[in-house]
C-alpha cells in the first residue's frame, strides 16, 4: 500500500454528513407550542417560572479555563454499562472569557455558510471550541435563537426549545424563554443558543419534563423520541454551583456508542452541574483545543470511508482570552488577558481613554497630547513649567509700548476738550 503524507490528506471538512441526529423530521425545527404550555407543564415541586437564573463566576485568580478528559463506565455496573470517553471544561468568569460565534464569523448564519469547528475557533481565536446549536444540514440555516457578543443575529419567534444565556449583568440564563425575553432592552442577552432538552434543571434530571414541552404533538414516540433514547456522540452546556461555565463533548456513534440523554443527564449531575442543555450531538459533536481537533468525529470522511472526519457546522460555543472593555481599549492600546495595555506613556485608565501628562498636567500652561504637552505661547518644558525669557522680554516690551500709547491718547483728548467758562450764564430769550 502506498503511504499517504499528512499533508496529501484533502481538507477535514469533506464529511459524509453520515451520522445524523435529528430530534425533528425536516424541514420542521422545534415544537409547534408557546411558552403558556410550557409553564403549564411544569412540577409541582418549581415555581411558575420556566428558565433558572444564576450568577456567574467573576473571579479571575486562576487559569480562566481548565479541560479535562475522561473515560467512565456508563452506567458503572451492570451488563449494559459500556465505556465512554470525552471532555469536560470549567470557564471561568464567562461573561468576558465565553462567546456563540457564527460560522466563520460575523455574517454566517445569514449566509448561510457551515465551517468546522477548527475553521471557526481559528478565526475567533478560541482556546476551547465546541460545537453549538442546530442547524439545516442541507440549507446551513442556523436554528433557533441566536445572540453573538451582544448582536441579535436571529431570533426563533418564541418556539419552545431549551435555551442557554448570559445577560449583560453576567447572569447565566438556562430553559424556556419566550420572544419577548429573548428581545428585551433592559439588561439584553449577551450570548445565547437553543438546544434540545433541558437535561439538569437545579441539580435533577429534567429530561421526562423537557420532552413533554419540546416534542411535537406528531413525534411523541417517534423521531423525538428515538432521538432521547439512542445512544450517540453528545455535547452539552451548562454551568456548577460556583457559576462557573460547563462545556460537555462525549465521542460517540449513533446507535454504535456514547449516551443517550437519560444517561448524560444522569452522568452530569454526578459531577455537581446544577442546569444544562443538550446541544448539536451525532457527527456534529466536535472539540477543538488549541485550534487542534481533540475529539474523535464520527463521520467518515468523503475521500475515503476509513478516515473520520469533522462535520462542518453552523454556530460555535467559543472560550478566548477575557475581553476588555471597550475590547479595543478605545483604539489607543492592547487587550491582554482582560487588561488594557496603554500605548505611549501618556493614554492612561483601563480604557485607555485619559490623556495624562503628570501630576501637574502641564501647569495649568499648556493641554496634554498623545505626544506630551502642548505648551501655551512663551512656556516650554515637558510640563509647560519654563517661561521662554525672549518671549517674555518682547511681551514686557509690548505692555510697555502699549502703555505709551495710552498715556498719549488720554493727554490728544484732554487738549482738545474746550475750556470751561467761569460764571457763565445762558442768555435770557424773550419772545
Amino acid at each position: 500500500n502506498d503511504i499517504i503524507n499528512i499533508g496529501d490528506f484533502p481538507p477535514s471538512r469533506d464529511s459524509r454528513n453520515a451520522d445524523l441526529l435529528l430530534p425533528y423530521l425536516p424541514p420542521q425545527h422545534g415544537p409547534q407550542r408557546r411558552l403558556r404550555f410550557a409553564r403549564e407543564c411544569r412540577t409541582l415541586l418549581l415555581s411558575n417560572t420556566t428558565h433558572e437564573s444564576w450568577p456567574s463566576d467573576n473571579s479571575s485568580d486562576s487559569s480562566l479555563a481548565v479541560t479535562r478528559g475522561f473515560v467512565s463506565y456508563v452506567p458503572p455496573k451492570g451488563p449494559n454499562s459500556q465505556q465512554v470517553y470525552g471532555h469536560f471544561t470549567v470557564v471561568r468568569d464567562p461573561l468576558r472569557t465565553f462567546s456563540v460565534l457564527e460560522p466563520k464569523g460575523p455574517g454566517g448564519c445569514q449566509s448561510r455558510i457551515t465551517a468546522t469547528v477548527e475553521e471557526t475557533a481559528r478565526n475567533g481565536r478560541c482556546l476551547v471550541a465546541q460545537n453549538g446549536g442546530y442547524f439545516n444540514t442541507k440549507t446551513g440555516e442556523c436554528l433557533g435563537n441566536v445572540v453573538s457578543d451582544g448582536r441579535l443575529v436571529q431570533s426563533a419567534g418564541g418556539v419552545q426549545n431549551a435555551q442557554f444565556g448570559i445577560r449583560k449583568d453576567g447572569t447565566l440564563v438556562v430553559g424556556y424563554l419566550s420572544e419577548e425575553e429573548v428581545l428585551a432592552k433592559e439588561n439584553p442577552f449577551v450570548q445565547l443558543l437553543s438546544g434540545v432538552v433541558w437535561l439538569l434543571r437545579n441539580g435533577e434530571v429534567y429530561v421526562n419534563q423537557s420532552q413533554a414541552v419540546e416534542c411535537d404533538e406528531t413525534q411523541t414516540t417517534g423521531t423525538f423520541d428515538t432521538f432521547i433514547n439512542t445512544v450517540s456522540a453528545r455535547t452539552a452546556v451548562g454551568h456548577d454551583r460556583q457559576g462557573r461555565l460547563v462545556l460537555v463533548h462525549v465521542d460517540g456513534q449513533t446507535n454504535a456508542r456514547g449516551l443517550n440523554l437519560w444517561e448524560m443527564a444522569e452522568f452530569l449531575k454526578k459531577q455537581d452541574i446544577v442546569n444544562a442543555i443538550n446541544l448539536d450531538g451525532g457527527g456534529s459533536a466536535t472539540l477543538v483545543l488549541n485550534g487542534t481537533l481533540a475529539s474523535y468525529p464520527s463521520d467518515h470522511c468523503a475521500f475515503d470511508s476509513m478516515w473520520r472526519c469533522a462535520r462542518p457546522i453552523s454556530t460555535v460555543l467559543c472560550v478566548h482570552e477575557p475581553l476588555c472593555r471597550p475590547p479595543d481599549c478605545g483604539g489607543h492600546g492592547r487587550c491582554l488577558l482582560g487588561q488594557c495595555h496603554c500605548d505611549g506613556a501618556f493614554w492612561k485608565g483601563p480604557a485607555c481613554n485619559i490623556l495624562d501628562c503628570g501630576p501637574s498636567n502641564c501647569s495649568f500652561h499648556g493641554i496634554c497630547t498623545q505626544a506630551g504637552c502642548l505648551c501655551d505661547a512663551g512656556w516650554e518644558g515637558a510640563n509647560c513649567t519654563e517661561g521662554n525669557p525672549t518671549f517674555l522680554f518682547c511681551i514686557a516690551g509690548l505692555f510697555s509700548l502699549l502703555s505709551i500709547i495710552i498715556y498719549i491718547y488720554k493727554r490728544v483728548i484732554a487738549s482738545r476738550r474746550p475750556t470751561k467758562q467761569q460764571n457763565y450764564r445762558p442768555p435770557n430769550l424773550e419772545i
